[in-house]
């Protein structure tokens, strides 16, 4: 009998299809997972350029707006400041990274918006008209879905986060559904 040095093809093949198929599995699982990540860490994001443009706003006594711009593949959010010596002109401060798989919408009593401006005071409103006058509602929310969520009813996707923004004092805090987390427990 000869002693064998090595693997047979055969053998070699096996191993590779093992590989392959772990692989497969683990990638989509990774891919999934990042999915449902992306909504948190988007309005982590958001609620962080939201106390920028606030605090932009306090500190340098001009307003400031924040604007989402609809993507494809995700919202951008551009935080910018009027210039008062300029008259209208608005100025950018930041810009975030495209929030990926992201749907983020501005709302106040059914209306949404495409942007916000918070007022030298801290204050905000939805209209750039409204900026010298008081505030006419309590708050407003901000919605961030996954993108695929807007049109599906895929019980795997991750729920919306919604941000709530006081009128009268810009401060922003997220809304947890109490309800279903209870129910998940």
């Amino acid at each position: 009998m000869t002693k064998r040095n090595g693997y047979t093809l055969v053998e070699l093949l096996v191993v590779a299809v093992l590989a392959v198929a772990l692989l497969g599995i683990s990638a989509a699982g990774y891919h999934t997972w990042i999915k449902s990540t992306a909504v948190e860490a988007s309005t982590t994001v958001l609620l962080a350029e939201l106390e920028r443009a606030r605090a932009y706003a306090l500190a340098r006594c001009c307003a400031t707006r924040i604007t989402i711009y609809d993507d494809d593949r995700g919202d951008l959010v551009l935080v910018e400041r009027l210039d008062p010596e300029k008259g209208k002109d608005w100025y950018p401060i930041s810009r975030t990274n495209r929030l990926e798989w992201t749907h983020v919408e501005l709302s106040q009593q059914g209306k949404t918006f495409p942007s916000f401006f918070f007022r030298q005071d801290g204050s905000c409103c939805t209209e750039e008209e409204s900026l010298s006058k008081e505030a006419d509602f309590a708050e407003f929310g901000i919605k961030l879905q996954n993108r695929k969520s807007q049109n599906s009813s895929a019980s795997n996707q991750p729920e919306p986060r919604e941000i709530f923004v006081n009128a009268r004092t810009g401060l922003a805090n997220i809304k947890v559904n109490e309800a279903k987390k209870e129910g998940s427990e």
